[in-house]
């Protein structure tokens, strides 16, 4: 399968900082990738760097083929990649429809097109039909979460960067969740996912990464990493699915 985007040894510095040591991962067209590691390894910031909202300081990134590692992020995102940050930056004071409607503000839409586009949203989160007139700030987690990945999807992307969506979810929104990407990768979406529960990510990805102390210390199969109990105790602290 072709690599939609590849990651070819990036460093990425906050200030003096460096957060990010060399560090490469491919993500074929078609495929749920998840990156792994407890809190501070440097997940959220491979998203950010590929999303443009950091700049490597070496190395490089390409997405179908084009460099992107110099972009602005709104150029990136025009090119097909949308990022749903972690803690879902849901929009208070706007409606679920406003929210959605957002998510088209990087490129150049009919209204025609956009009532198509959240009828097609609406369609994968059944939830939001009912609330389409309330206020983000009304919205439970779960549903913020939902309407987060509405959101990322209006933009029409490629390529779907989730960070943490399970953050802070009781655990039966949490596997509605999962199970909800994993549909939207049935259907076709190229997901790069950052998640710390280890066992349900395991179980929707194709390929995962490990990244310890922003460095990519280990990658297999999906498969392979669930039957790895030394993987799993590297993780020790990460949530895992019962």
């Amino acid at each position: 399968m072709p690599n939609m985007l590849e990651v070819r040894n990036i460093s990425a510095r906050y200030g003096n900082v460096t957060a990010l040591h060399d560090v490469s991962l491919t993500v074929g067209q078609g495929e749920i990738i998840v990156l792994l590691g407890v809190n501070g390894a440097g997940k959220s910031t491979t998203l950010k760097t590929i999303s443009g909202l950091l700049h490597p300081v070496r190395g490089g990134i390409t997405f179908e083929g084009e460099a992107i590692d110099r972009m602005s992020p709104e150029s990136i995102v025009r090119r097909g990649i949308a990022h749903v940050p972690e803690g879902r930056h849901v929009f208070p004071g706007l409606t679920v429809r406003e929210n959605l409607v957002m998510g088209t503000s990087n490129r150049k839409v009919t209204r025609a097109e956009t009532e198509s586009d959240i009828e097609r949203i609406l369609e994968i989160f059944p939830d939001l039909k009912r609330l389409y007139t309330q206020m983000g700030w009304s919205l439970s987690g779960g549903q913020q979460q939902m309407l987060a990945i509405g959101r990322g999807l209006m933009a029409r992307p490629k390529l779907l960067m989730l960070d943490e969506p399970s953050l802070g979810l009781a655990p039966v929104i949490i596997k509605q969740v999962f199970r909800t990407i994993k549909s939207i990768n049935e259907a076709g979406m190229t997901i790069l996912l950052v998640e710390q529960n280890v066992g349900l990510s395991l179980k929707i990805a194709h390929r995962a990464y490990l990244l310890e102390t922003g460095r990519m210390i280990r990658t297999d199969t999906a498969d392979a990493l669930r039957e790895d109990d030394g993987f799993r105790n590297a993780l020790l602290g990460v949530t895992a699915d019962e």
